[in-house]
């Protein structure tokens, strides 16, 4: 698809790079390309993320609202209240990795503080991970979407201040899901990264486009408490107060 641009990177010493300039990335994104950086992150570092994240959360009380100063987890099964859209998945919010134990902080930080300087440098931002008082500031997140009807419908986002969306993909498409996937609406065509989003990728996007996650397959029990399904984590940058 003319639409997708996949392109090879890594992480060394805490930082990504890529085959081409951050600046060549931020173009493509304005131009309305989904970027995807391909094996980003190891199979293995994303497996073990989001085992110790679920793990976390069985020993974590579920919260009933929002709290985007602290670590928190919630299952979703509702009309979103910002963008009116249904949707049902588990996420998962980190606002301060310091009040997690060593060993998931340890794992949170090595993923999203790449994640964080990488945005700030396709963004011209300088901002840190952690709850930063009348600014905006990073909200890291994982999200499962169970199977037997995990989603999130058709919405979208003002383009400021994020600018660019981060997806990264946690899952293995064929192993660990077998359907579902983000799609994205660009210049009236549908553009589906069901199979080409996988595990270790990060898609990158422009922040303002209509986009929604397609359902996972019926015909498995729904369970809120199975770690199944397809799962994502976002750099979320906002200021909710």
């Amino acid at each position: 698809m003319d639409k997708i641009v996949y392109i090879s990177g890594k992480v060394e010493n805490g930082k990504i790079a890529t085959e081409i300039t951050d600046q060549k990335i931020a173009d493509l994104i304005a131009s309305k390309k989904i970027v995807i950086i391909k094996n980003l992150f190891t199979a293995q570092q994303m497996l073990e993320l989001r085992t110790s994240v679920f793990e976390w959360g069985k020993t974590t009380p579920l919260a009933t609202t929002d709290d985007f100063r602290s670590n928190y987890h919630s299952r979703k099964a509702k009309v979103s209240n910002i963008q009116q859209s249904p949707h049902v998945f588990h996420d998962y919010n980190f606002n301060n990795f310091s009040k997690l134990p060593d060993s998931l902080n340890k794992k949170m930080f090595s993923v999203f503080d790449s994640l964080r300087i990488f945005y700030n440098s396709l963004t011209h931002n300088t901002a840190e991970l952690g709850v930063i008082k009348n600014k905006h500031y990073f909200h890291p997140q994982l999200i499962q979407y169970p199977e037997g009807g995990g989603f999130f419908g058709r919405h979208n986002h003002n383009l400021l201040p994020q600018k660019i969306g981060f997806i990264l993909a946690l899952s293995k498409f064929g192993t660990d899901y077998k359907a579902g996937g983000t799609c994205f609406e660009i210049d009236n065509e549908l553009v589906s990264l069901e199979g080409l989003h996988d595990i270790g990728d990060l898609c990158l996007w422009h922040y303002d486009l209509d986009h929604w996650v397609s359902q996972s397959p019926l015909n498995n029990w729904f369970n809120w408490d199975s770690d199944k399904g397809r799962w994502v984590a976002t750099l979320a940058y906002f200021n909710p107060f």
